[in-house]
């Protein structure tokens, strides 16, 4: 059994994700979303139109994963898909306006949940979370 205790830095990371995550899919779920599917709006509302396999290595999920979403935004009006004319086996994605609007609302849930998430934190405090955050990942990946 692990105790949470015994890895106090692991311990804690769980927590913020934890928490991050519940604040934001609350309000996600509202808007009728699936999860990661309020990334895919905000990638493809900042870069324009991506590759399914690109918005795969952005997200860092299986390309079924993307697929997935990316028909149901298609079916829900949101989004549309265009074979590549370069690479006629890769399908690109692009927002529709009705998607494009639904992302600037997800973005606001999102500045939301920053905002909250460094209340009471000075810039100083901030960017020393965010140098030791990098820190842990670049440790975890190897990098």
């Amino acid at each position: 059994m692990l105790i949470f205790n015994d890895y106090p830095v692991g311990a804690a990371a769980l927590r913020i994700v934890s928490a991050h995550e519940a604040l934001i899919a609350k309000d996600i779920r509202a808007l009728g979303l699936y999860p990661g599917q309020d990334t895919i709006l905000i990638v493809l509302a900042h870069n324009g139109q991506q590759a399914q396999n690109a918005l795969a290595a952005t997200m860092q999920v299986d390309h079924s994963t993307v697929a997935k979403s990316v028909r149901r935004l298609v079916n829900a009006g949101l989004a549309e898909t265009t074979k590549s004319q370069q690479d006629k086996r890769m399908t690109l994605v692009q927002l529709t306006p009705a998607g494009l609007t639904l992302a600037k609302k997800v973005e606001h849930i999102c500045d939301t949940a920053e905002e909250r998430s460094i209340k009471g934190l000075t810039d100083e405090e901030q960017a020393a979370f965010v140098k030791i955050a990098d820190k842990i990942c670049n440790s975890l990946t190897g990098k």
